[in-house]
């Protein structure tokens, strides 16, 4: 017992402890939590003297009523502090003042046989009248206990319950222990052993009662999931120990069998404690008790919050599959499906998650009941009657005959019934109430906005797909019309100069040009074309396979080349086509009569092409604000608007740039910069390994 009562009183002085720092971490300057603060300082004080009085074995019994006194003042003195609150009646006002006199006279007469006053006065030190006194401490402390109690508003009682039952049941094991001492002069040693034990388990009540009552000026938290976890370990430790306990005696009077037994019994009990620790329903059958019995809210919603975030945000599953998930963990119910709303406004199963459903179920948009959710965000209990009464407000029976159906949760985004969850019955019955009707309906919303968002970003991706493939047939077609415009000049002169060889030939090359490039817009079409390829091509070979597409129309281009040789990074095919289109359009602002004129100058780095004609010319505001923009023609029916934007776009993917200098009536000028590749003879040397020096 010796041992046992030492861990005992050190038990009691750590759980203090660790409630002391959790109080004292959140007080707030008010006089009630500095007095909660300062008995629970006394109570860890208290249990270290205890243990080390049972320790040493040589401590005087003053000193240990003494400290008795002391802790049971320091009690008596917070629950006096709690009368402030309300009007105390007279007999209420001197008990009160008689329970303070009490114990600060018995801490004095404890301090007697210290001080020699006693002896001195005759008064020897009777162990008796500190045993009586304490005793009467405990006594006057239930009173005051019962009269808060009775006192406070029905409302109110929940913020105190905790607070009354933890230092009730410590002035009533104070009421047992010193009567039992008073009337048999001695204390119970078994009772005087387990009160340490006893009062740490107090502290977390009172930790509770300090969350819930911020008139003390507590800022004091109790994780949930602290508490869950803490009681779990509690209960598992008394149920070994109870198994133990039990093997024990099994062993002791169990003869022969009794080891066998014991062994047995204690495979059994720890058997038992894994099937309840991996036992979902257990484990919320605890949650809920706690929930209801030591928070003022069911749920936290600030972990619920961020739990439902990270749900939705997770890879692991698809987005509806998280959806219906991140809904059932709320109400800790383990299968769920979500309907949405498909293209013909039905709604449909998209995701299941341990709920089949019958394959090919529809519900039409126009049931009453979907009406209903969508204006008034009804969450259907399916165990209840239909709402207010009304038969064709009930859910349809394809929901309800679902396996374990319970809740209807919708989902709504700017009243909009995007689609509703179906819930399972939780894995612990529990009542369902405006709490979790408030919870799911925020939730919903934010389930419905994520929702949306995926389905707006999966048609935004389609819209895309469809941009990128418009561009690529509106890119197509603006090559047809130059191949058409091409033919139809051709065949145009043709009557004319069908007998000149010169002509002939001429036209058999365009053609077979024509054909070309017909057939690689056909591959493209088809997806069958390779990849453009930008190689080190001369400047000059560009220039006359553009000038060869632009010779049959008037006027003919006049062509001064560069004095050296220019090479550049490109693809020939891909910017003779944009060369030549800059052309064209000069000898349509030109027209027959006009002028224009191709140059190539060798600037620093730069290959530069000027294509100038003596057109209409354009003005500033058309130049900036309409000339390189897609779609944009001033051609009417025969142009596309896309040629000088795919122009501009190819040369800038080059590392080129594109200028414009036009005036009106004048005409335009078109400069081109290409940067320049590197010479053939730079390439090789650098391709060709250093010798080492």
């Amino acid at each position: 017992m010796h041992v046992i009562i030492i861990a005992s009183y050190l038990t009691a002085a750590a759980a203090f402890l660790v409630g002391t720092a959790l109080l004292g971490a959140g007080w707030r300057g008010q006089r009630t939590g500095a007095l909660l603060v300062l008995a629970t300082m006394i109570s860890i004080l208290w249990g270290v003297f205890l243990a080390y009085a049972e320790w040493q074995r040589t401590v005087a019994v003053h000193w240990i009523l003494l400290a008795e006194v002391l802790h049971y003042g320091a009690w008596i003195v917070f629950v006096s502090a709690l009368f402030s609150t309300w009007p105390m009646s007279g007999m209420l006002r001197g008990l009160h003042v008689v329970a303070h006199a009490l114990w600060v006279v018995l801490a004095l007469y404890c301090l007697g046989p210290l001080t020699g006053l006693a002896q001195a006065a005759g008064l020897p030190f009777s162990v008796n009248v500190p045993l009586v006194g304490v005793l009467v401490l405990a006594l006057t402390g239930l009173v005051f206990l019962e009269q808060i109690y009775r006192n406070v508003q029905r409302e109110q009682r929940w913020a105190l319950k905790f607070l009354v039952i933890a230092l009730g049941l410590l002035f009533a094991y104070g009421i047992f222990l010193y009567s039992y001492a008073v009337l048999y002069r001695q204390f119970n040693a078994s009772a005087w052993a387990a009160r340490g034990f006893i009062d740490a388990l107090l502290v977390p009540l009172l930790l509770v009662a300090a969350a819930r009552n911020p008139q003390w000026s507590l800022d004091v938290g109790v994780s949930r999931r602290a508490v869950f976890y803490s009681t779990s370990l509690l209960v598992v430790a008394l149920y070994i120990i109870a198994t133990a306990i039990g093997g024990y005696y099994v062993r002791l009077y169990g003869g022969d069998w009794g080891r066998v037994a014991e062994i047995t019994l204690v495979c059994f009990a720890l058997l038992l404690v894994l099937l309840i620790a991996f036992s979902g329903q257990a484990r919320s059958r605890l949650r809920v008790f706690l929930h209801k019995n030591f928070f003022s809210f069911r749920h936290d919603y600030r972990e619920e919050w961020l739990r439902l975030t990270a749900t939705l945000s997770a890879g692991d599953t698809e987005l509806p599959q998280r959806a219906v998930h991140a809904i059932a963990q709320i109400m800790d119910s383990p299968a769920g499906a979500l309907f949405t709303r498909d293209d013909a406004d039905d709604f449909v199963a998209e995701a299941r998650w341990n709920m089949p459903t019958p394959a090919g179920l529809k519900l039409p948009a126009s049931v009453p009941a979907f009406g209903l959710m969508q204006t008034r965000r009804w969450i259907y209990d399916l165990s209840e009657p239909p709402p207010l009464g009304d038969e064709q407000l009930r859910a349809p029976a394809e929901l309800t005959g679902l396996p374990h159906a319970w809740l209807l949760v919708p989902l709504v985004l700017e009243d909009r019934l995007v689609g509703f969850v179906v819930l399972a019955h939780a894995r612990a019955r529990r009542a369902f109430d405006w709490e979790d009707i408030d919870l799911l309906r925020a939730a919903g919303s934010q389930v419905a906005g994520i929702l949306a968002q995926a389905v707006d970003a999966r048609r935004l991706a389609e819209a895309r797909q469809f941009e990128g493939f418009n561009r690529l047939t509106a890119f197509l077609m603006h090559d047809l019309k130059n191949l058409a415009a091409q033919q139809s000049l051709l065949l145009q002169n043709a009557e004319r100069h069908r007998h000149n060889p010169a002509f002939v030939d001429d036209m058999l090359a365009t053609v077979a040009n024509s054909v070309q490039r017909i057939s690689r817009l056909l591959e493209q079409l088809r997806g069958d074309a390779a990849p453009a390829r930008h190689g080190r091509v001369p400047l000059a070979a560009v220039l006359d396979k553009a000038l060869d597409e632009c010779h049959a129309q008037s006027p003919r281009p006049q062509y001064l080349p560069a004095t050296d040789e220019l090479w550049v990074q490109t693809d020939t095919d891909q910017l003779a086509t944009v060369l030549g289109h800059v052309i064209r359009n000069a000898q349509d602002a030109a027209q027959a009569h006009g002028h224009v004129t191709l140059r190539v100058r060798h600037e620093t780095g730069h290959a530069t092409i000027e294509i100038e004609d003596d057109g209409a010319g354009m003005d500033e505001d058309f130049i900036h604000n309409r000339l390189f923009k897609p779609f944009f023609t001033t051609k009417a029916s025969k142009g596309m608007g896309i040629g000088a934007y795919q122009a501009r776009a190819y040369v800038h993917s080059l590392g080129g740039t594109m200028r414009v200098d036009s005036t009106p009536g004048q005409g335009s000028v078109f400069t081109i910069q290409l940067p320049l590749a590197e010479p053939a003879g730079a390439a090789v040397v650098a391709g060709k390994p250093q010798a080492a020096p």
